[in-house]
């Protein structure tokens, strides 16, 4: 491919990317319209306007006639980072001041209270964090009998993580996970090639659940995200790739879905230029880094009380919780089909077998498939929620890129 042909197909991508993120800033700015009480909140309004003016201009710049795009062709991404600090501050500060919209987010920030007091979170009753932090009880998790699950139910760093906002007195810890999403964007932007980066984050700003309305409705999973993210920056690395994995292990249990298939992948991966030996000594050590970096944050709990901490980090998947989906579980949540839960974890422990299987068969063909299979299992489980499938897009767009580069490398 010629410098030229890159440079044509660059300058136009860099215009979609300013006609697409003018038209995602222009629905946010119809939604901030809607959320930002407009009549009390004057600095809404100047931020609409704000808003409003940068989407004409990027109208403008897309169909101007002149090469000289190519030298503001980071504008669509900034524009995009600044319709996410806009939205934030609307709902954060206006719309929902003070108030988390998940029980998660709120005992996972009263857990890192009670540690920086010396209590171990994992024995406490976690209830008082649901009237503090104003959690909306459309949001709150119970089990089948009615009753409340007051108890903390993920490892440890996802609580460790947010002690920045102790140390520095915030008391809103969606900033930092808003932090971890900037982040994220950042990492994924820069590592994708020069090329195609003006489009690469379009499938992540497809709709503004995963860039907006989560993290500032108190959904963590950027805290992650980010981490996986890096792993597969450094996936030729096993050792940091492993550490990184451990560490979004040591924040929630989604990531966990991904072990077995990360060891196919590294027993298999490069097997055409390395020996056998070779894969095992690589496998082992992103294993035995993996497994260091999840127990290092989680030792102290697992030491003081292991029971009480074992009991937690499982709950989601056994702790008889209320069925809630947006998945298969449906059929049983909104039509009354009576199948326990035992039937969907079966059948996502089966359809999770059969990807293995298939995974290590067919590995060169379905190599970067790999992160696609978690959100397909959580979506067969009986709690197969929309935060559990939509968070895996960045780790997609990223196996995208992967065999973008594998091709334009295999053609130069």
């Amino acid at each position: 491919m010629s410098n030229r042909t890159i440079t044509l197909n660059e300058t136009f991508l860099i215009r979609l990317s300013f006609l697409f993120a003018a038209g995602f800033i222009l629905a946010e700015g119809l939604q901030n319209w809607i959320r930002g009480d407009i009549e009390t909140h004057p600095e809404v309004v100047v931020l609409l306007l704000i808003t409003y003016t940068l989407a004409f201009a990027l109208f403008i710049l897309a169909t101007l006639n002149s090469k000289s795009i190519i030298c503001v062709k980071d504008l669509a991404f900034l524009s995009l980072v600044a319709s996410i600090l806009v939205s934030w501050y609307v709902i954060t500060h206006v719309e929902h001041p003070g108030a988390y919209q998940t029980d998660a987010l709120a005992f996972a920030h009263y857990s890192a209270i009670l540690f920086a007091r010396g209590i171990n979170p994992y024995t406490q009753s976690l209830d008082s964090a649901l009237t503090i932090f104003s959690v909306n009880p459309q949001f709150i998790t119970l089990t089948p009998t009615g009753d409340l699950v007051s108890t903390l139910n993920y490892p440890a760093l996802q609580f460790l993580v947010l002690f920045p906002i102790l140390w520095l007195h915030i008391q809103d810890a969606r900033i930092m996970i808003y932090v971890f999403e900037l982040l994220t964007l950042f990492v994924i932007y820069r590592w994708t090639p020069r090329e195609i980066r003006p489009i690469v984050l379009i499938p992540l700003f497809a709709g503004s659940d995963l860039v907006i309305n989560f993290s500032a409705g108190a959904v963590a999973d950027f805290l992650w995200v980010l981490p996986l993210v890096l792993m597969v920056v450094w996936i030729d690395r096993p050792w940091l790739s492993g550490i990184m994995f451990g560490l979004a292990c040591a924040t929630k249990q989604t990531p966990w879905l991904l072990a077995p298939f990360l060891i196919v992948w590294f027993m298999r991966d490069g097997r055409a230029i390395i020996s056998v030996r070779q894969r095992i000594r690589r496998t082992l050590t992103f294993t035995a880094c993996a497994i260091t970096a999840f127990t290092i944050p989680n030792a102290w709990f697992m030491w003081l009380n292991f029971t009480a901490w074992y009991t937690g980090v499982v709950t989601p998947a056994l702790g008889n919780l209320v069925v809630l989906s947006q998945g298969l579980s449906l059929i049983t949540l909104a039509l009354g089909v009576p199948l326990p839960p035992q039937f969907y974890l079966i059948t996502a422990v089966v359809v999770g077998l059969t990807f293995l299987v298939n995974y290590f068969t067919y590995f060169e063909k379905m190599r970067l498939t790999v992160w696609a299979f978690p959100a397909i299992i959580l979506w067969l489980s009986y709690r197969g929620l929309q935060n559990y499938f939509v968070f895996w897009m960045p780790l997609l767009v990223m196996s995208a890129v992967l065999l973008y580069k594998k091709r334009f490398n295999n053609e130069t």
